[in-house]
């Protein structure tokens, strides 16, 4: 059990939040721009939140649950490969 748990924690998990983040935006079809005014953001960070290149980005967990109610998705989703 231990061993299971830590390997999870090992993943690099947070590649996988950002990449999903943009997939099920794209999912729902909606635009950078239409994000970043709902969520009363800058374009630029949320642009950032979506780039795999871009090592210094961080995301909330409070920025992660308003994208989780915004797409309708689970937060284990966010997670996942």
């Amino acid at each position: 059990m231990v061993i299971l748990m830590n390997e999870k924690l090992n993943k690099n998990y947070m590649k996988n939040i950002y990449k999903n983040i943009k997939l099920f935006r794209k999912e729902k079809g909606y635009l950078l721009s239409e994000i970043a005014e709902i969520l009363d953001m800058s374009y630029d960070y949320l642009r950032r939140i979506e780039s795999l290149n871009d090592d210094v980005k961080s995301c909330s967990l409070k920025l992660l649950i308003k994208f989780s109610i915004l797409y309708n998705k689970p937060l284990d989703d966010f997670i996942k490969d």
